[in-house]
C-alpha cells in the first residue's frame, strides 16, 4: 500500500466515524425531547412528548405537511417500513396529535390529519430544526462554494454506493 493509499485510508476512516456520530446523535432524541419540553407552555405537550419517538415527530411533520395523506405515502417520503408506520400513527392517534378518516367509497385506505394539539408541536419541532439549521449554516459559511459542491458531491455519490 501506498502513501497516498494509507492517507486515504485514514481520511475514509475520519469520515465513517463523523457520519457515525451524526448518526447516532440524529437517532438520540433526548436533546430533541428536551428542546422541546423547554420550549413550549402547554402541559400537555410536556406529558406527551418524552413518551413520543424521533420518527414519531417527523411522521407528525410529514402528516402536518400533508394533510390527508395515506401511510404507504408517509413510509415512502421517511424511508421506513409501512409497518413502522402503522405502529407510530397508532400512537400518535392514541395521544391526539392526529385523527384519521376513511372515504365511503374505500374503507381500506386510511388518510391521517393533524389535530390542534398535533399542529401545535409539528411548528414546535419545525422551531426546532430550524434553530439547528442556523447553526449549521453558519458552519457552511466558513467554506468556500466550490468546496462545499465537492462535499456535497461526494456525500451523494456515497450514499448511492449503499
Amino acid at each position: 500500500m501506498t502513501d497516498a493509499d494509507n492517507d486515504i485510508k485514514k481520511i475514509q476512516q475520519r469520515i465513517k466515524e463523523s457520519l457515525l456520530l451524526i448518526f447516532t446523535s440524529e437517532s438520540d432524541d433526548a436533546s430533541d425531547k428536551i428542546w422541546l419540553i423547554e420550549n413550549t407552555s402547554n402541559d400537555r405537550l410536556k406529558q406527551l412528548i418524552p413518551k413520543l419517538s424521533v420518527l414519531s415527530l417527523h411522521t407528525l411533520e410529514i402528516i402536518s405537511q400533508n394533510e390527508g395523506i395515506k401511510g404507504i405515502d408517509i413510509a415512502q417520503k421517511l424511508g421506513v417500513t409501512k409497518g413502522a408506520i402503522s405502529k407510530v400513527t397508532r400512537k400518535l392517534l392514541d395521544y391526539g396529535l392526529i385523527r384519521k378518516e376513511q372515504r365511503p367509497t374505500n374503507l381500506k385506505e386510511i388518510y391521517f390529519y393533524v389535530t390542534p394539539l398535533g399542529a401545535e408541536l409539528s411548528k414546535l419541532h419545525q422551531q426546532y430544526h430550524l434553530e439547528l439549521d442556523k447553526k449549521s449554516f453558519e458552519l457552511f459559511r466558513s467554506y468556500d462554494l466550490s468546496s462545499l459542491e465537492l462535499v456535497a458531491d461526494f456525500l451523494e455519490k456515497l450514499a448511492r454506493l449503499r
